[in-house]
């Protein structure tokens, strides 16, 4: 099992730490897509000015056992993904409709009108690699169409932290191999 962690769910240390914690008690690894990585990286340098370490950021993942993954796109994956969300968005009408959904918070609250063609985001990419591995959860706490299937799975493979963190509890505990 893996658990992905979205950016704006990957906020608290300590919590990130408790939650690496929990899930490797349960044999689950913590996973963050490298865009992820990217986006809390810059943020973290800019929180902290010239206080920020590197060094402590990447040790940080490492010594919790983050993985940072990035997304293979080859053919055969692109041409999967797009045969699944031609089967979900039939028309160009549904498509653009679907990219629009994904617009939130304050970006939608600034566009007088909503523009006819947006390109596709990172979080689609991102929710359609969850999507792909069945044994993959993720942590979001965004509501935006790229995550609706994941969110209306059964059993459901997007959560809000709390609700990652009472999946986790209950999965059983992770025996160790005998060697």
């Amino acid at each position: 099992m893996r658990l992905w962690i979205d950016t704006n769910a990957a906020r608290s240390p300590r919590a990130i730490r408790d939650l690496c914690r929990l899930a490797r008690s349960k044999g689950v690894e913590v996973l963050v897509h490298a865009q992820v990585y990217m986006e809390r990286r810059r943020q973290q340098r800019v929180e902290s000015g010239e206080q920020f370490s590197g060094i402590a950021f990447d040790d940080f993942l490492l010594v919790h056992r983050v993985r940072v993954v990035d997304i293979h796109l080859d053919q055969p994956t692109a041409a999967r993904w797009a045969d699944g969300l031609c089967q979900r968005y039939p028309t160009d009408r549904d498509w653009e409709l679907a990219k629009q959904r994904t617009l939130g918070g304050q970006l939608i609250a600034d566009f007088k009108i909503i523009p006819g063609k947006m390109p596709m985001t990172t979080d689609w990419l991102i929710a359609l690699a969850v999507e792909d591995d069945p044994a993959s959860r993720i942590i979001t706490h965004d509501e935006g169409e790229e995550w609706q299937r994941l969110r209306e799975a059964e059993p459901r493979r997007a959560f809000r932290w709390d609700e990652a963190v009472t999946w986790l509890q209950g999965l059983p505990a992770d025996e160790p191999s005998s060697g």
